[in-house]
This record gives structure tokens, C-alpha cells and sequence, in this order.
């Protein structure tokens, strides 16, 4: 039958040819040398059983495989999650979000149409209702069942420990597909009787109100569209689009959850908030492990109620956004309701959900923060290495120091409330705010950040010391924060940026060619001899500050002479010396204005990728 499951399908042949479901799985080539019926069946075939399983029942290879699992890999990502390894696969899967091995269930679905097929053997068990996130039947308007009307237990788990298998009670014969297999307690040590109320009579799912049950379809139907769909060349875009929907909503109903009552506003009625609230208090009261020390269980797996289930997925659809996703929104949504769940949580919960891959708006939410920045202490991982925000510029575009021009087009406010500043702190400020840029435009904490700026990482530790310092003190951090976005959303905005990682590059052993450094002199007044006086290594420091507004302390010439246990004690003294603003006139100022406008003819040499060492700039 249409969308039909595997277990579905045996049980139907069993009650037709009056076998039992092992029988049936034997005779087709599902069970071989031992009367077992692995669960895992259930996701996928091996390749020794689907051949003479398709052979027996007259389907095509692509038909038996349908009836798996795989059928939804493509559009159900939580189903790559599970290992094919024997009596782990079920537990994995359970945790994980990608199956639920005892169906859910529609009664009208299972008692079928009036065709003489379906009115004798009742309707298909549809293999989606073994995802967690089908929760409803949208053409009978109602929630899904998962227990028995009569045993109350689940039609298809065992009661101890015997390892989940595909059908419980497989050697039994006679049942109707819609039958309960739950076994009933025993007495006298007899074998336990089988429940075998029928799941298609009368069975009234949990009832709720219509606003509330109409919401819940909504995204129940959004759910199913995905599922169903099968990719084409059409809407590779579209693909490419949803891969992230079903880990993002999985990973946001973890939030919700963890961070409860925190995320309460997210569910969408009292009712609904209810149904979570009860889910995880039952949750929080199930038993601790064995000792003194240990935790309260976590729970991975989806609710098992598809009421409670129904309620966290809406309520974790509303904190993405629903349809209408905002990268920018879904990140200041979710980091609290994060901030909240890992702070409750143990430290490996928080490091669980950061290494699920999901989207990069939703993937920044769960990064922990430190300050402003990226953590920089504890467990490492790739996701670290995400930009802060969806930024159209990226690490390269970022200077080691913010340009006076950017400081005073984007933090006029901060500076103009900023008490007892001085030039030392706001260069400091000035290196604070491109380590925050580089993180929203690279990503990776504030060392990483630090070193593809190659800024040494006690500098930039210091000036985040003191702007943090200061900032904080005078309540500044949020308007720091308003400035540093206002410079990313301009360089957004620019087509033509400069590219200053390429720039650093270049100009990582360059030096000003003799012949440049002669007519940069040329008509000038003769400097004196000193140890402060002007020289070829004093412009190439200048030039390189200039053209990748860098530190001149960071600079490769400075930084070769103090690797080499030379002393950089003259040539600094030189570079501040002809900076300081009594010096600049005469001789000096022309030399500066000079080196200004060659150092602009070698930034657009860089970003011309020019062969710099082999040419000098003034005959570019």
C-alpha cells in the first residue's frame, strides 16, 4: 500500500496467508539461520536480504527499499545519525530523533477505505509515523496515537529487556495488522497473553482545541511537504535551502526544553505550555543513577506523547521564526534560552548541541560568550570557527587597527561619552574593534582572531583589558558593541573593499627599494645622522603602517630585528620621532605628506597583486 512500512507490510501478508510474521520473514529471505527480526531493518535492507526479499514478494529493489527508513535519508538528516550496529541502533535512534521504533499511530488511517482490500485487512502502518516529528494526521484532522486503548502500553515495545526487534511477538499467528502485540502480565509463571485490542475502533486521540489544533496541523503539514518531497534538479536551490530545517527545529526544541519555563512565551496557548511543562517535569522526576554523585538523566529523545511532542516542535517552530527565518532574529532569540539551558545543564549537553550541524544563524546562538567575544577557554571545535554574524566581508577585509576614519564616522557617540579617554586607550579601542570585527567576518575566538591579524596575542590581551575596563565601568559595552555593528553593516554595503590580509602578505619582507627611497628624498633638506634621524628602514615602517593600518611595534621589520636579538630601540625612536606632532614641518612634513601618497599607490599595487619587491612604486 501507499506509504507503507516494513513491519506494516509483513504484518498484512502474515494475516492474509494465516502465518506468523517470523514465518512470513522467513519465507522471503529476512530471516536466515536464526528466528530473529533485527530492528534495524526498519532503516535499511542489507543488500544480501533485499534481493530475495523483493524476489518473494514480486517488488522491485527501489520498492522493498521504500518500505525503509532510507526512503527519508535525503530529506530527514537525523536519520545519517544512526549506526547500523545490532542492539545499539535503537537506542541511538531514539536519542537522536530519528526513529521511534514502537509506531504512532491514526485509527481511521488503520481501519482503512472501503475497498475490499483495506476492509479486510485494515489500512497501511505508514512508515512516517516512526519519525518523531509526525505528530498528526492531516487528512483526518487529529493528533496520533502511540499507546493501546486497552493495555495502555506502546503496541510494539517490549515490557523488559529483550532486544527491540521489528514486530513484537513475531511467531504469534492470527492477529490483524491492527491488532496490539503488547504482551499482558502473565500468571503463575505462564507465558504472557497477548493484548490484541484493535487499534482501529473507537480510539480517541488527545483532544484540543480547534485554534490550537488548526496551528498544529499547519506545521504538521509544512513537516509532511518536506518529507514527501523528492528532490530534483528544479529545486536544488530550494534543497539547499531546507537542509537545515528539521536539525534546526530538533536542536531548538532541545533549547526550549533545557531552558524551561524560560521559553514558555514561545508556545503559542496556556494549553500547549502546559502539555511542555508536564513533559518536563515528568522528565526532571525520573530517577538518578546509581551513587552520590550522579546526575539526573538527560533526555535526548523526542516526547513520547505526540500532544507533548506536537507542543515542543511549535513551540521550538515559533522560536526560529516559523517560515520566515531572519538570521540576525533567530540568534538574538535563541542565545538567552541557550545562555539559560547550558548554565542548568552539564558542560558535555552545551558541547552536544554545538557540534549538531545546523544552520549558521542558529549555530552562532549556541556559541558560548565571553564578554563580548567568542569563549576562548574549554572545549574547542569547529563551530568556533563561524563568523558571529552573516556578514557580506570577511577576516581579510579587517585591519589590526580600526582607520581613524572609521572611528570617527561610527563611534562619535561612544567617544563623545567616553570620560578620561586618552590616545593610549583608544588605541586600544581602535585594535579591540577590529579583533570584533575579524570574529564577525572569520569567526573563531579572540586569539584566533588575534593571530590572522598578527597582532601578538599579549597585546591584544592587554587592550582587552583595558577596554573592557573602561567600557564596562561607564556602562559603553553596548555602545561599543552599536558602533562595531555600524562599521560591519558599511563594509556590507562596500563593493570595493580593501583587501588587508593580501596587503599584509605582500608586505611581509618587503622594504623600500633604494631607488624609491632616493627620490622620496629628493629636494628635501639634508636629515642629520642621529640615531632618531629618518632612514630607508623608518620608511618602510611608516609605509607598512599606512598601507595595512597595523601597529608599527607589529611590524615585520621591527619584528625581524627583535627575533635576531637585535635591538629595536633606534629604529622605533626613529618612527616616533617623526610622528610626534612638534617635529611635523619643514623637511619632516614634506616627508610624511610623501610617504602618505606612496604608501596609497602601494595599497593599490597590492590589490593589484603587483610583483612589489622587484620594482619600485613611483615608476608603477
Amino acid at each position: 500500500m501507499p506509504e507503507e512500512s516494513l513491519p506494516g507490510l509483513l504484518l498484512r501478508l502474515a494475516f492474509r496467508t494465516e502465518r506468523s510474521p517470523a514465518r512470513i520473514a522467513h519465507l522471503s529471505g529476512l530471516i536466515r539461520h536464526q528466528n530473529r527480526l533485527p530492528g534495524e531493518y526498519l532503516f535499511s535492507l542489507p543488500t544480501e536480504r533485499i534481493v530475495p526479499f523483493a524476489s518473494a514478494t514480486r517488488m522491485r529493489v527501489k520498492e522493498a527499499d521504500a518500505l525503509t527508513l532510507s526512503s527519508f535519508a535525503a530529506a530527514y538528516p537525523p536519520l545519517a545519525s544512526v549506526r547500523m550496529d545490532g542492539n545499539r541502533t535503537t537506542t541511538a535512534a531514539r536519542k537522536s530523533w530519528a526513529a521511534i521504533m514502537s509506531s504512532r499511530y491514526c485509527p481511521s488511517c488503520l481501519s482503512g477505505s472501503a475497498s475490499p482490500a483495506q476492509s479486510r485487512y485494515g489500512g497501511p502502518w505508514k512508515l512516517r509515523w516512526h519519525l518523531p516529528v509526525s505528530y498528526a494526521c492531516v487528512a483526518h484532522r487529529t493528533l496520533l496515537s502511540h499507546t493501546c486503548p486497552r493495555c495502555g502500553g506502546l503496541p510494539n515495545r517490549p515490557t523488559n529487556t529483550e532486544r527491540q526487534g521489528l514486530i513484537l511477538h513475531r511467531a504469534t499467528i492470527g492477529l490483524h495488522p491492527a491488532q496490539c502485540r503488547r504482551p499482558l502480565a502473565g500468571a503463575d509463571g505462564s507465558p504472557a497473553p497477548v493484548c490484541a485490542a484493535r487499534l482501529d475502533h473507537g480510539r480517541q486521540a488527545a483532544r484540543v482545541p480547534a485554534d490550537e489544533l488548526r496551528i498544529l496541523l499547519a506545521l504538521q503539514h509544512r513537516i509532511d511537504q518536506r518529507l514527501m518531497r523528492r528532490p530534483s534538479s528544479a529545486d536544488a536551490g530550494q534543497s539547499a535551502l531546507d537542509c537545515f530545517f528539521f536539525p534546526d527545529l530538533i536542536v531548538a526544541a532541545h533549547v526550549i526544553r533545557l531552558s524551561w519555563p524560560d521559553g514558555a512565551r514561545y508556545a503559542s496557548s496556556t494549553s500547549l505550555a502546559d502539555l511542555i511543562d508536564h513533559h518536563v517535569s515528568s522528565t526532571a522526576a525520573r530517577p538518578r543513577g546509581p551513587g552520590p554523585n550522579a546526575r539526573k538523566p538527560t533526555t535526548w529523545g523526542a516526547p513520547e506523547d505526540p500532544a507533548e511532542c506536537a507542543a515542543l516542535l511549535v513551540a521550538a517552530d515559533a522560536l526560529l521564526g516559523h517560515e520566515e527565518r531572519d538570521d540576525a532574529e533567530v540568534t538574538d532569540r535563541v542565545r538567552p534560552l541557550a545562555a539559560a539551558a547550558f548554565s542548568r545543564s552539564p558542560a558535555t549537553i552545551g558541547a552536544a548541541l554545538r557540534r549538531m550541524d545546523v544552520s549558521p544563524a542558529l549555530a552562532r546562538s549556541l556559541l558560548r560568550h565571553d564578554q563580548g567575544f567568542y569563549r576562548a577557554a574549554g572545549h574547542r571545535h569547529a563551530r568556533q570557527r563561524l563568523p558571529s554574524r552573516s556578514s557580506c566581508f570577511r577576516i581579510e577585509h579587517v585591519p589590526a587597527l580600526l582607520p581613524q576614519k572609521w572611528l570617527s564616522i561610527h563611534f562619535g557617540d561612544l567617544l563623545s561619552r567616553w570620560a578620561d579617554q586618552t590616545d593610549w586607550k583608544v588605541r586600544h579601542l581602535r585594535r579591540v574593534g577590529a579583533l570584533k570585527l575579524a570574529e564577525m567576518g572569520g569567526g573563531g575566538t579572540w586569539p584566533d582572531c588575534a593571530a590572522t591579524l598578527r597582532i601578538p596575542w599579549t597585546t591584544a590581551q592587554q587592550s582587552l583589558r583595558v577596554v573592557r575596563q573602561e567600557l564596562k565601568s561607564q556602562d559603553l559595552w553596548p555602545a561599543f558593541e552599536a558602533s562595531v555593528e555600524s562599521v560591519a553593516r558599511q563594509l556590507d554595503k562596500d563593493a570595493d573593499r580593501a583587501h588587508y590580509g593580501r596587503r599584509r602578505e605582500l608586505l611581509e619582507s618587503w622594504q623600500v627599494p633604494a631607488r624609491d627611497w632616493a627620490e622620496l628624498c629628493e629636494g628635501l633638506a639634508q636629515f642629520g645622522q642621529g640615531a632618531t634621524s629618518p632612514t630607508s628602514a623608518t620608511a618602510t615602517v611608516l609605509i607598512w603602517t599606512h598601507v595595512t593600518q597595523g601597529d608599527h611595534l607589529h611590524s615585520p621589520l621591527v619584528g625581524t630585528l627583535r627575533k635576531s636579538g637585535c635591538s629595536t630601540q633606534h629604529l622605533v625612536a626613529s618612527v616616533n620621532q617623526l610622528c610626534t606632532p612638534a617635529n611635523r614641518k619643514g623637511s619632516k612634513r614634506e616627508l610624511l605628506r610623501r610617504l602618505a601618497a606612496y604608501s596609497d599607490i602601494l595599497a593599490t599595487a597590492c590589490d593589484r597583486f603587483v610583483d612589489l619587491p622587484q620594482m619600485g612604486i613611483l615608476s608603477i
